[in-house]
């Protein structure tokens, strides 16, 4: 299961460094709009990140509780070896890129498609497939970040000119999700087992959770996703 998990997030990851949005923010041939628009896109997508954790909280099994608890906890700042919330870390981004000015307006945007994940039907049968699915994409958002947080945060220190404090959110999450990235797998498998699914049935979820590039579709739109698959 872990390694079926592992290769399909990494197969993710490749298709994001390798779109050609991604590469253009990386060699410096994006406009400043670009930039603008993916730091929007990665503010809107992880706005409401302890929400899917408080959910996640309520869904996993007693073994791991202490994992998804120590992440909310350190998304809303309240961790003993953590500083500010990881929502102000993405606000002090914002400001770095002069969008204080949007922030309502991504606020709101937000929390609009964390209304349609709520009220739309559910594609799958049952409350236990449904924190199956989101465990997979909450996790691989860490598994991605672990790996590329500190490359995005490279190119924007060079091409935007943000600072390092500016920055955090990005350098931050280059260090701890490598943890937590770790313990997410760890916690699909237990999910996985607690619940008794089957192996084929477990993957079919996951397929299905996976089935679009979550990466580039949260941050360079549903197009770029579809390019990225040769769908277009």
């Amino acid at each position: 299961m872990r390694q079926f998990v592992e290769t399909l997030y990494q197969s993710h990851i490749d298709e994001l460094t390798e779109c050609a949005d991604f590469v253009a923010l990386e060699q410096g041939s994006a406009t400043r709009s670009d930039y603008e628009t993916f730091v929007s896109s990665v503010f809107e997508t992880h706005q409401n990140s302890p929400h899917f954790l408080g959910f996640l909280f309520a869904m996993v099994p007693p073994d791991s509780v202490d994992r998804i608890q120590h992440n909310l906890l350190e998304e809303l700042g309240l961790d003993e070896d953590e500083g500010r919330s990881h929502p102000e870390l993405l606000l002090a981004l914002l400001e770095g890129m002069g969008l204080q000015d949007k922030v309502p307006a991504l606020r709101q945007k937000a929390r609009a498609r964390l209304n349609e994940i709520v009220v739309d039907p559910f594609l799958y049968g049952s409350l236990r497939e449904v924190g199956l699915a989101a465990l997979v994409e909450v996790v691989s958002f860490e598994y991605m970040l672990s790996r590329v947080s500190s490359r995005i945060g490279r190119f924007l220190q060079s091409q935007c000119g943000l600072t390092e404090v500016q920055l955090e959110w990005f350098f931050h999450h280059s260090e701890v999700d490598i943890r937590h990235a770790e313990e997410g797998l760890d916690t699909i498998e237990d999910y996985a087992s607690y619940y008794e699914f089957d192996p084929q049935e477990a993957r079919d979820i996951i397929e299905t959770a996976m089935r679009e590039n979550v990466f580039i579709k949260r941050y360079f739109g549903v197009e770029a996703a579809a390019r990225s698959r040769g769908m277009e």
